[in-house]
């Protein structure tokens, strides 16, 4: 029997077992269009001990049951997507918020002892490479960051304000 024959005469059955399942046209046409594409493509497998219908229908099944796979697949990833972005969202808040409270926080010094806590603790330079960038002596770095740490334990959240250094470098 021929392909085309095969076609026109199982197409309305195949259809119609899709449709009831899935209760929905488009994915209906589109699975009946698999089911076919799958018997064209293993048709070197079917047996002359069963009939061609109830063959048909077996690849119909695996074809439907691949489709929910896909779909519960599908849906399980969204959920893990969905999941991982709220979590990336609320962390970069968080971080943003933080960003917020060390520049409140920073605003406070004055100028020149901000860049020398700034570069000291937040870009890792020691106090050499510090006096050496800003033209001014080891000593003087040194006096800088330690009014600034005075200046800046009068917060509340200091231990916070520390930790936050830490991982915002």
């Amino acid at each position: 029997m021929s392909f085309e024959i095969v076609f026109k005469l199982w197409h309305r059955k195949v259809y119609a077992y899709f449709f009831k399942k899935t209760a929905c046209a488009n994915q209906a046409e589109e699975l009946t269009q698999l089911a076919f594409i799958k018997l064209w493509r293993f048709k070197h497998t079917l047996s002359e001990d069963f009939p061609l219908d109830v063959q048909l229908f077996k690849i119909a099944k695996s074809t439907l049951l691949d489709y929910f796979k896909k779909i519960a697949n599908d849906n399980r990833n969204l959920q893990i997507y969905h999941r991982d972005l709220l979590e990336t969202s609320a962390a970069e808040s968080k971080l943003y918020e933080a960003k917020q409270e060390l520049d409140m926080v920073l605003s406070c010094l004055p100028p020149t002892r901000k860049q020398v806590f700034v570069l000291n603790r937040l870009h890792g330079y020691s106090y050499k490479e510090i006096a050496e960038k800003l033209s001014i002596s080891p000593r003087t770095v040194e006096k800088h960051i330690s009014l600034a740490t005075k200046q800046l334990s009068g917060y509340a959240g200091i231990a916070y304000f520390f930790i936050l250094l830490g991982f915002l470098k």
